[in-house]
């Protein structure tokens, strides 16, 4: 934007250079704080945080906008827009990006190894997976058990705040949006429950990636899955090399 349009912007709004800059260092704390917790930011949350709910409508996307560019170009954040006055906060990640996980605390790194996880059996149950079917997966890996009498060591509890299912559908469904969960309509009168990928999971993360990491825990070609590896190909619209080379 030349200085000239931006001048312009700026009488019309009826604000600083100054005033401006504040808004938009606002909007940029308020979502780099947002992300911390990997929650759905509404746009009316945002605009009240920056003292912007009294302001032009207009005004207020600028700010969003000049915000995201900020987000953009200093942190390699992207403000992705999810419809209805909601936002969310995108790291894309590629296959190298998976070692920054030894960067985080023990919690963080089992957190997320199990999303990812989770978003693997998931892909590899054709994008949904049935509740029962989820919790008999990680029961399967000694991280919850059903049980009240529960033989699971309690510091693993401890790293999902001490409650398996809680971790899954307040945390990873409700909060971060990782998991979606939705009622199977296939079954009448029924409160029978799927899992499929979330919106940051569809935003943030390539299938690809998550279906090679499980071929490489199985020590397999990518191709010995072909139903999974032909979806996944076309929805990626990526050719053999392609998939191969992690484009």
């Amino acid at each position: 934007m030349s200085q000239a349009t931006s001048q312009e912007l700026l009488r019309s709004f009826n604000i600083s250079e100054d005033d401006l800059q504040k808004m938009v260092a606002d909007a940029v704390f308020f979502l780099l704080t947002a992300d911390q917790k990997k929650s759905i930011i509404s746009k009316a949350a945002l605009v009240k945080a920056c003292d912007l709910s009294k302001r032009d409508r207009k005004l207020q996307d600028y700010v969003i906008k000049c915000g995201a560019q900020h987000l953009s170009n200093t942190f390699g954040i992207e403000l992705r827009d999810l419809g209805k006055s909601t936002f969310i906060l995108v790291n894309k990640l590629s296959e190298n990006d998976v070692n920054e996980f030894l960067q985080w605390d023990d919690k963080e790194a089992a957190q997320m190894g199990l999303t990812f996880t989770i978003l693997g059996l998931i892909l590899m149950h054709n994008d949904k997976v049935t509740e029962e079917n989820l919790f008999d997966f990680v029961k399967g890996m000694g991280v919850y058990d059903d049980d009240k009498r529960s033989n699971v060591d309690s510091e693993v509890l401890d790293m999902f705040d001490g409650d398996m299912r809680r971790f899954v559908n307040e945390t990873l469904v409700s909060k971060q949006h990782y998991l979606r969960k939705e009622r199977n309509v296939h079954i009448e009168d029924s409160e029978q429950f799927e899992y499929s990928w979330g919106e940051r999971a569809d935003a943030e993360i390539k299938q690809s990636l998550v279906f090679k990491m499980i071929c490489e825990v199985f020590g397999c070609d990518p191709k010995m899955f072909k139903e999974q590896y032909e979806r996944i190909k076309e929805k990626e619209n990526l050719t053999d090399e392609e998939f191969a080379n992690g484009v």
